[in-house]
């Protein structure tokens, strides 16, 4: 059997040297005061600071733009509080990037091939994307107006794959673009943003603007 008698004796001592100590010290700040002069009021649990409002919902807006010193184009899509962007070079680079306009305008945007980070300000993205296998690619991208923009084709192959289709159109006119079917990535044909379709293969798809809260 152990011996419990001098631990329960050790832990009492020490006891007692903790509570005479924190009496000694409040005795020590109370006698700091000044004659006459009040004590201090106790203190209280402090109130946690309010979450910062998020972003309005009527900030929906798309920007795009090129990547400086790089054949990518970025254009991100911002609906709300969510947003959706892709970068793309129109010959095998291709990134689709989903996530949070935060307080303060800044982004977050994450996939499978990078992540996606800046701000709003005003009527511009400054921001920079990190793509697997790709250096970090800065970019400033402004607003733009329809018919330039991210649009966006999804639907199942007869395989069972996803086949996706992404296109940037900037103001200039140019597209950039690639289709996806899951094995590998080939030039997208050109899309006239005013038909809401079109031919992939022998497949006719519809196309929409990208849309932050749709898949």
């Amino acid at each position: 059997m152990r011996r419990t008698g001098p631990l329960l004796a050790l832990l009492a001592g020490l006891a007692v040297l903790i509570i005479t100590g924190t009496t000694v010290l409040v005795r020590t700040v109370s006698s700091d005061r000044e004659p006459g002069e009040s004590p201090p009021p106790p203190l209280t649990a402090t109130t946690a600071a309010p979450a910062p409002p998020p972003i309005p919902q009527s900030a929906n807006a798309t920007f795009a733009s090129r990547v400086s010193g790089s054949r990518a184009v970025v254009a991100l899509t911002v609906k709300g509080s969510n947003a959706i962007a892709y970068v793309c070079d129109g010959r095998s680079v291709e990134a689709w990037l989903r996530g949070k306009v935060y307080p303060e305008g800044l982004i977050r945007l994450q996939g499978k091939k990078g992540i996606l980070t800046g701000s709003v300000q005003g009527d511009t993205v400054i921001g920079a994307a990190s793509l697997s296998a790709q250096r970090v690619m800065g970019f400033r991208a402004p607003v733009v107006r329809p018919p330039s923009g991210l649009y966006r084709a999804a639907a199942r192959t007869t395989a069972g794959a996803q086949l996706v289709g992404g296109w940037i159109i900037l103001p200039s006119g140019a597209q950039v673009g690639l289709v996806n079917d899951g094995r590998q990535a080939r030039p997208a044909p050109v899309l006239d943003p005013g038909a809401g379709a079109i031919t992939i293969g022998n497949r006719r798809l519809p196309v929409a603007p990208a849309d932050p809260d749709k898949p």
